[in-house]
């Protein structure tokens, strides 16, 4: 150390050492100053916040009852058609398409693993979320990048957004 002022020499555990022995110093003298270090009343004032919030605003299903309903008419509907649905192996999809896409038209290899956007999926023609079932005949193989830029739209949609025929 060349320098006499410097009060640590660089290297990272002389660095540590000397910042950890600073906030000691400082916790230190925040308590003596102030009494008791404040960090465990934290909890307990976000608790009363979010209370006084909810007495002012209200629940947002009182706020918003023709959203509740719609989002419970959404709920009733994924769960009802879940007990409905029926059962199968994505190899099972696979194999009858015949290891292709049927948004792309080209072959899936079947080695490729997920996440890599060639490996296979399983996308449904019409979406669960446009009220498409979870079976044999709503179901087609794609590759996991075209069934992600497909999203939730229908087939049709498709179609005429990306010039392919299904």
């Amino acid at each position: 150390m060349t320098n006499q002022r410097r009060k640590q020499c660089g290297a990272i555990d002389c660095k540590r050492a000397f910042n950890a022995d600073r906030m000691r110093k400082w916790n230190r003298a925040y308590k003596d100053e102030h009494g008791m270090w404040p960090h465990h009343r934290y909890g307990e004032g976000q608790r009363a916040r979010e209370r006084r919030r909810r007495q002012e605003k209200g629940h947002w299903r009182t706020l918003y009852p023709e959203r509740a309903a719609a989002y419970d008419a959404r709920r009733r509907a994924l769960v009802e058609q879940s007990q409905t649905a029926e059962s199968f192996a994505p190899i099972v999809v696979h194999t009858r398409d015949e290891w292709t896409c049927k948004l792309c038209h080209q072959s899936i290899d079947p080695s490729i693993a997920w996440p890599d956007p060639m490996s296979a999926s399983v996308d449904h023609i019409v979406p669960l979320s446009r009220g498409g079932t979870h079976s044999m005949a709503n179901v087609q193989s794609a590759h996991l990048g075209c069934n992600s830029s497909k999203g939730d739209r229908e087939m049709t949609d498709v179609v005429m957004r990306f010039g392919r025929a299904g």
